[in-house]
């Protein structure tokens, strides 16, 4: 059966949001999105019921034509061999319709678990790394900015070329994704100015890069609470949201 495009291939939507407790919630939402013809789904983590890895699974059987994205997972919270097998399945999976996205974390979240912060340079790293394994490349003696591994190595008869995201606030961030992204999340709640500056740093350093600008495509990320919820829950929301999100 051929598979149509998404109506509206340039709006997306966050499954699972406002802290929910039901990972199985996630397939109604995938199935009204489509019927409402968004293009994309955006899938965060938490360390609770929203391991990616799982939730992707799950989009990508309740879906046809939406792009699925992590919007976002670490790189430093999975071996490099377990996360590029994990793209490279959902790639296939979905016949293509797949998204890494990573980002930079919670830092005073990883310091509580023992986990490593997250640069710059690890995350510029990862991204020539799974670029390289998706290639099929073997690479022996690792030793940069995400780790030293004797061997890195998923099959050397892969030639894939799978997106990658990065969710970007601050501008080392934001020219990270512009040089070495496909894909750019914004921040919630940034004014109109704000926002134009901040595709304007992508946009730039995509082209001295070499890169052609519109190969990067940057998500707006705009918060919205539904007018059929009680007032007091909508103002709990808003407020809960505002307070995280502007830290």
């Amino acid at each position: 059966m051929a598979v149509t495009a998404p109506r509206f291939s340039e709006l997306g939507f966050y499954t699972l949001a406002g802290g929910a407790q039901n990972p199985r919630d996630l397939v109604t939402e995938c199935a009204r999105a489509e019927e409402l013809g968004l293009g994309a789904v955006f899938i965060s983590e938490r360390f609770n019921v929203k391991e990616a890895v799982t939730l992707s699974g799950a989009a990508a059987v309740a879906t046809t034509n939406m792009t699925i994205i992590t919007g976002a997972t670490n790189h430093n919270t999975r071996h490099p061999i377990v996360t590029g097998s994990y793209a490279t399945t959902m790639h296939r999976l979905t016949g293509g319709r797949f998204v890494l996205g990573i980002g930079r974390g919670i830092g005073p979240l990883f310091d509580a678990y023992g986990i490593p912060r997250i640069t710059t340079a690890q995350m510029e790293d990862f991204a020539t790394v799974m670029r390289r394994l998706w290639h099929g490349e073997t690479i022996i003696g690792n030793d940069s900015p995400i780790g030293a591994y004797p061997v890195l190595r998923l099959d050397p008869s892969f030639d894939e070329d799978i997106p990658l995201g990065l969710v970007a606030f601050g501008p080392n961030s934001l020219e990270l994704g512009g040089r070495a992204f496909d894909h750019v999340i914004l921040h919630t709640f940034f004014t109109d100015e704000t926002l134009q500056r901040c595709v304007a740093t992508v946009k730039r350093a995509a082209e001295r890069s070499g890169r052609d600008p519109d190969s990067v495509t940057v998500w707006s990320c705009f918060a919205t609470i539904g007018d059929h919820l009680p007032e007091p829950l909508r103002l709990k929301k808003t407020v809960g949201r505002l307070a995280t999100y502007l830290q």
